[in-house]
């Protein structure tokens, strides 16, 4: 699973002091490059248009690549329903997956937990746990097919954007990603009929999936916002290390997303934002 904007582009919705819209709405576009798959020793480059927008309601909050509807909020955590999106993989273009089937991109939906461990006195920096667990499915739009289950708990460190940081803000994440044997053989199964002399028969198992480090700034000029972004998996140990799909233990995604809001409501924020 390549997610590729809900955890990159999530948890600046308030980095702004002044009072904020209830909505804006715009477009943008996210240049990346990105291996195809984790384990894949080949990378692409991936250019997207973007739907930006923003929405800071009361049990919704949304921003450009991902939508969090709270379902419990408590002092210090609240529980959301999250949604995760994942991209496809095209076997022919892969040295290790030629002849195979391709991979349809995947949605990730489920509950997450966060948990607010520290804030700073002045409010401008932030410490939070935060632990989804979603079930997965791929689709081209034509079916839909549970394939399993993923989860990531990480630490997340936020900065809002202030006059010392020139007015960037910043998201730090570390998490150790879980995965089940159906979310694992997806990417590294090999069945009898995909097997070759290069390419043995494997079947992966429930478990650790590798470690993520993802680092996302972000600008706001007037209506413009760019955010360059990288993550980096360390997959050594990873319970499907041994498939023949699995060359490079080193997963690194890299761009900067460019959005554009020219459309914004009259009514402002009201609303408690993820960031206390």
């Amino acid at each position: 699973m390549l997610p590729l904007l809900l955890f990159l582009l999530s948890a600046l919705a308030c980095a702004d002091q002044k009072p904020l819209p209830l909505w804006e709405f715009g477009a943008g576009a996210l240049p990346f490059r990105a291996d195809h798959y984790r384990g894949s020793p080949q990378s692409k480059l991936f250019t997207f248009p973007l739907a930006a927008y923003v929405y800071r309601g009361d049990r919704v909050e949304a921003e450009s690549g991902y939508i969090r509807g709270h379902l419990i909020r408590m002092d210090n955590i609240v529980i959301d329903m999250s949604l995760s999106l994942g991209l496809p993989v095209n076997s022919d273009a892969d040295n290790l997956r030629k002849g195979m089937r391709d991979l349809d991109p995947t949605f990730e939906l489920g509950p997450m937990l966060r948990y607010y461990l520290w804030k700073s006195e002045d409010g401008q920096h932030f410490v939070n746990l935060e632990m989804p667990y979603r079930a997965v499915f791929a689709t081209n739009l034509q079916y839909i097919d549970h394939v399993g289950y993923y989860s990531i708990p990480y630490v997340n460190y936020l900065s809002k954007a202030s006059p010392e940081t020139f007015g960037w803000a910043v998201d730090v994440s570390l998490g150790i990603q879980y995965g089940s044997s159906g979310f694992h053989n997806r990417f590294y199964a090999v069945d009898t009929p995909d097997v070759t002399p290069d390419r043995k028969h494997f079947h992966s198992v429930s478990g650790y999936s590798g470690t993520q480090l993802a680092v996302l700034v972000s600008k706001r000029i007037g209506n413009v916002q760019i955010m360059p972004f990288m993550r980096y998996d360390y997959l050594d140990g990873a319970v499907y290390q041994s498939s023949p799909l699995y060359k490079n233990p080193h997963y690194t995604m890299f761009g900067m997303a460019f959005l554009w809001y020219f459309s914004h409501s009259e009514k402002y924020q009201t609303a408690r934002t993820m960031v206390k």
